[in-house]
């Protein structure tokens, strides 16, 4: 394997290791989404009880359920923030990647391109020789 056969490998490998990290940040993100229209699902249940459904509403049940929504929701979209900021970061590493991987793709190509057009050329000299010995 050549130099450039390495590289090529090389950036194959890192470029699928970002990709998978990419799909994991965005299976988190979506996953915390999920969660968050759940929580929203449920505070709107809540506001929507009827108000012959007023026991919990008496003894504060319904403030003490909706702060804790409240709270979940906060620590949700502060966890989301910050997948949000790693997956940017990621999304600029996995971006390069790609070019390196593409580049390298190139050049190992061009390379192998080279190295046949020079046995292409070697072998027709070699013909071009062989014809010219046999005609003298």
């Amino acid at each position: 394997m050549t130099d450039l056969e390495d590289i090529k490998v090389l950036s194959a490998l890192k470029f699928q290791k970002r990709q998978q990290q990419l799909a994991d940040l965005t299976a988190r993100e979506s996953a915390l989404r999920a969660e968050l229209a759940r929580l929203r699902e449920l505070a709107f249940e809540t506001h929507a009880q009827p108000a012959d459904q007023a026991q919990l509403r008496a003894i504060g049940g319904d403030v003490i359920w909706l702060r804790w929504l409240g709270q979940a929701r906060q620590r949700l979209n502060l966890d989301l923030a910050q997948v949000l900021a790693q997956k940017e970061a990621y999304m600029a590493q996995f971006k390069r990647e790609h070019g390196k991987k593409l580049v390298s793709e190139a050049l190992c190509d061009a390379a192998t391109k080279e190295k046949a057009a020079h046995r292409n050329q070697k072998q027709l000299d070699e013909a071009i020789r062989g014809a010219l010995g046999r005609n003298q």
